[in-house]
């Protein structure tokens, strides 16, 4: 990665990059058809997919960037990580742009970046594939302002040997990797959770009065499905 890119940009490059390969990490043990399944706790379980994706996705990134603070959602592994899981490239289109003046002086002091390597355990082990994600976000001084979700599983009905999708977004800079599209004109839809419903949510959906309730599992899924009718 050349030296003369803003720190924030090039970190944000390499995290599009390193959850692509995560979630080919995801589709290849899938394809084998042993997740190894563990249960961390009441409806929380974790899979070899969790682990190895964030193994790989940390791996990646502190061989790239040793002084960050990278906090993930499994247990700490020491295993070590095979060679073709180290991704060392980056996402050119992101270096291309121009970074949000507020960023430019950012240093790895200041950055933690946080990693939650297969969103949706419980849709991945039933077999709801579009539901699952990878999450990669970025703080700078305690602030959220910058994130990668990929979907390794995007639109893999229609396409066999689909590579995913990854959205992207920075504060002051914007989003990339989706084309943006309007919702239903005059139609009020509410996405909610698909398998955590209680009174509260049943009660906060009745008080919305939505058209239309799109229950999807998954924190990242639902942001992409909001993302989806976002206006252009």
């Amino acid at each position: 990665m050349a030296q003369s890119h803003p720190l924030i940009l090039k970190l944000l490059a390499s995290s599009v990059t390193a959850a692509g390969r995560a979630g080919k990490i995801i589709r290849d043990i899938m394809s084998r058809g042993e997740l190894g399944i563990v249960e961390k706790g009441k409806n929380d379980l974790q899979t070899e997919a969790d682990r190895s994706a964030q193994r790989c996705i940390i791996a990646s990134l502190s061989q790239q960037f040793p002084n960050l603070t990278i906090i993930g959602e499994e247990e700490p592994s020491h295993c070590e990580v095979p060679s073709d899981w180290l991704v060392t490239d980056c996402d050119q289109d992101i270096l291309s742009k121009q970074c949000p003046e507020e960023l430019l002086d950012v240093s790895d002091k200041d950055i933690v970046v946080w990693v939650d390597p297969l969103d949706g355990t419980s849709e991945y082990t039933q077999g709801l594939l579009d539901h699952v994600t990878v999450l990669i976000g970025v703080s700078v001084k305690g602030k959220a302002v910058g994130g990668v979700i990929h979907q390794p599983y995007h639109n893999y009905k229609q396409e066999k040997d689909t590579n995913g999708r990854t959205i992207w977004g920075l504060i002051g800079l914007g989003v990339g990797g989706f084309t943006p599209m309007s919702p239903p004109s005059g139609k009020f839809i509410v996405t909610t959770t698909r398998s955590h419903s209680d009174g509260v949510v049943l009660k906060a959906l009745e008080v919305f009065n939505p058209d239309e309730v799109l229950r999807v599992g998954g924190a990242g899924h639902k942001v992409r499905s909001c993302l989806s009718f976002s206006t252009p």
